[in-house]
């Protein structure tokens, strides 16, 4: 029975997460060493069938309730961790008492911020708006892939500016930046990366998740229906400022911050630089949207997927939150003009018009000698145009005509004028006379 106890005390010693995915393998290669042993037992009775049968019994029943219990034991504790996660209900009376105690040690500032937030939920609470993803977004997600989501800042009342869709700069003073898709539902996980490109030490930024409409002049996680992961403590934050718990290190500039998330049971993990920490939160079964907040100047880098993640699970599982390349083609590379026809006829020194209706007609004729039907009548083309474009000639013959024109009605006009003032001054002369005569 020696390497019966000797595997039984390495058990003992390890810790509950080797337990959990040990318990099975430990139980099937202890069979063996109990059979191994049994036969080795030394009784009274060498030759006595019955003897062995029930020592035998004995053993296997008691590594079954053994087995029985480390199992009991790891499911206690796992739905321990589960309630231990599980978000509270927002309009629990003891939280609010314990949320209305410790308001009182805010200072005015903070107090006004808090109250003006509670007044946006309580005119505007979380999916008081249609959120799901309609047919034209799910088209664009088709088309675009994870191009599709980028973050929307409200230039209006927050102090931030968002660049080529995921690149964020915060500046001075409190406040957050929403993409404009939520997470999807299909996959088992979605995941995603924010990388602390600039950040100051005395800057707090708040990576998370949040429903939509959310006062962006506050930070995710402190309001209803909002979790994030600060850098200043490292500490997790659901549904009010007051409730934060320890949970991870704290990250600076250059850390890589990502966001997983679970549809099926609503759970939220975090990752540091590519390691992933313990389960965060559990029950957030709403339609969430990828949330960073910040109190000050910092520069925030976002991937959605479009590149590798530092976690490399996530790029093994393709945890990302759609494909990278969508259905649309991507715009034609440089030099893809070469072939074109107008382009290779004006390089000719040739007139476009004639190569296009050269064009279009040995094209009919491919097709009446293929059997192929002619093309529609409504099928309108430059080779349809009888009547040639002017060349460059024509236009200045024209232009050297109209300025001859104007030449010569100014000359007639000058005439006329010299004429009307010979007779006015004839006229006036023999009046004179008629004056000096009578």
């Amino acid at each position: 029975m020696s390497s019966f106890y000797r595997c039984i005390g390495n058990f003992v010693q390890l810790n509950d997460l080797k337990r959990q995915y040990l318990v099975v393998p430990f139980l099937y290669y202890l069979l063996p060493l109990v059979s191994a042993d049994i036969n080795g037992f030394p009784s009274q009775q060498d030759d006595s069938p019955d003897s062995r049968t029930v020592v035998s019994l004995g053993i296997l029943g008691a590594v079954c309730i053994i087995g029985i219990f480390i199992l009991w034991a790891i499911i206690r504790k796992r739905l321990a961790a589960i309630n231990r996660n599980r978000i509270p209900d927002v309009n629990d009376p003891d939280i609010a008492r314990v949320e209305a105690s410790l308001l009182e040690s805010l200072d005015e500032a903070a107090r006004q911020n808090y109250d003006r937030a509670r007044m946006f939920q309580d005119a505007f609470p979380p999916d008081s708006i249609p959120t799901d993803i309609t047919l034209s977004q799910f088209l664009s997600i088709q088309e675009k892939g994870v191009s599709a989501w980028e973050f929307e800042p409200d230039l209006q009342h927050t102090n931030c500016f968002v660049e080529c869709r995921t690149e964020i700069a915060f500046y001075d003073g409190e406040c957050s930046v929403q993409t404009n898709l939520p997470l999807p539902k299909q996959q088992e996980i979605y995941y995603w990366e924010a990388k602390m490109y600039e950040k100051l030490p005395t800057t707090t930024v708040a990576v998370g998740l949040a429903t939509k409409p959310y006062p962006l002049f506050r930070l995710p996680g402190w309001n209803h229906q909002s979790v994030s992961y600060f850098s200043d403590n490292g500490f997790k934050y659901y549904n009010s400022p007051f409730n934060g718990k320890s949970y991870g290190p704290q990250f600076q500039q250059g850390d890589v911050i990502g966001v997983g998330y679970r549809p099926r049971t609503g759970t939220v993990f975090f990752t540091r630089n590519g390691k992933k920490l313990d389960d965060a939160f559990t029950g957030m079964k709403r339609n969430l949207f990828p949330t960073i907040g910040a109190n000050g100047p910092c520069s925030v880098h976002v991937n959605f997927g479009q590149i590798g993640f530092v976690f490399i699970e996530a790029n093994v599982k393709k945890w990302g939150l759609a494909p990278t390349m969508g259905t649309l083609a991507p715009p034609p590379a440089y030099g893809s003009e070469r072939g074109s026809i107008l382009l290779e006829s004006s390089s000719r020194g040739g007139r476009p018009s004639e190569d296009i209706h050269r064009l279009q007609y040995s094209h009919v004729n491919n097709n009446i000698m293929n059997g192929a039907p002619p093309e529609a009548a409504l099928d309108i083309s430059l080779a349809d145009i009888t009547v040639s474009p002017p060349s460059y000639s024509s236009v200045d013959r024209y232009y050297e005509r109209r300025h001859s024109f104007m030449s010569e009605n100014s000359e007639t006009y000058l005439l006329s004028g010299e004429q009307s003032d010979s007779r006015r001054t004839s006229f006036e002369s023999s009046s004179r006379d008629q004056q000096r005569n009578g």
